[in-house]
């Protein structure tokens, strides 16, 4: 963490120390302030292209708002690398069965915290009026940050790749070795072969394969989830962004399974940096964990 990240958040703890607790409005507004911040760089570089990103419509749970925070911490880092900025480690959290509000709060206050240095490298020095809201929901959250997804790959100039996809299977497969681990189940699975011509769509439905596994476990549990196929993008062809997306739902799906399994302090790895990769390799290692997961018949300890 560098300086200027310090102060703002040290400047913002105190302030906010004596406050009464965030409300789901409070955080929806700091994150109507994300999006408003992530115009202004938009209207620094330029950039005219609207992003047309159809709303969710199912009920998204707290737990996909923080894995969506997550992809745009990600991206903005990708916005670092490519200003020449020393890139700063995406940070994980403590697995919850229920997110706090205090925790997706901070997330946002995380986020508007690198906009505002970003900007200062920019020397962009316009600010944003941000409304009061009422009445907002996890869902309102999600979709807003989705959006602002998709605006920073028009700021970056490119989408996601393969290689950003495996360093987030890679995390996927270490929570998968915790909860086996926790669980006493030994892994005697190989991973499949790689099949050829695998574009990120073929990954993106693996995906989807290996949350049928974990809906599996929720069951099991006694845990909610949600109809993930209906996050599938339509008429449009699968990025690699997309990919990220969902495994974004996997990790968070992944993190309830570890606390109901008591393991609050197991925290998913930061993600390692990847070259030259493959989307066959993605699929390759997400197959794997299917069949990881298939050895797994009960959750008992």
């Amino acid at each position: 963490m560098n300086f200027i990240t310090l102060l703002l958040i040290l400047n913002w703890f105190f302030q906010t120390a004596t406050a009464a607790p965030p409300t789901l409005d409070d955080i929806y507004s700091k994150t109507y302030q994300v999006a408003a911040e992530i115009q202004l760089l938009k209207n620094h570089y330029n950039i005219k292209e609207e992003i047309n990103v159809p709303d969710v419509s199912i009920e998204m749970a707290p737990k996909y708002n923080w894995q969506k925070s997550y992809e745009v911490m990600y991206k903005i880092n990708v916005l670092r690398d490519k200003l020449e900025l020393s890139l700063v480690g995406v940070p994980s959290r403590e697995p919850q069965l229920e997110l706090p509000l205090q925790t997706r709060y901070e997330q946002m206050i995380r986020i508007l915290t690198e906009l505002q240095i970003l900007k200062e490298f920019l020397d962009i020095s316009e600010t944003v009026a941000v409304p009061a809201f009422k009445n907002k929901t996890p869902t309102d959250v999600y979709n807003t940050l989705n959006r602002v997804a998709f605006e920073l790959d028009l700021i970056n100039g490119k989408t996601l790749t393969p290689s950003d996809t495996l360093s987030q299977a890679m995390r996927i497969s270490e929570d998968v070795n915790a909860i086996l681990d926790a669980l006493n189940v030994k892994n005697s699975s190989i991973p499949p072969q790689k099949a050829v011509d695998v574009q990120p769509g073929h990954v993106f439905d693996t995906a989807l394969l290996l949350l049928e596994e974990i809906k599996r476990l929720q069951k099991i549990a006694g845990l909610n989830g949600i109809d993930f196929y209906q996050l599938k993008p339509v008429n449009r062809t699968i990025t690699a962004s997309d990919v990220f997306s969902v495994f974004g739902i996997v990790l968070a799906e992944l993190q309830q399974i570890k606390a109901y399994l008591g393991l609050k302090y197991v925290l998913t790895p930061m993600a390692e940096h990847y070259e030259n990769v493959r989307s066959t390799d993605v699929q390759q290692i997400i197959g794997w964990n299917i069949r990881k997961l298939q050895a797994i018949h009960s959750l008992k300890r």
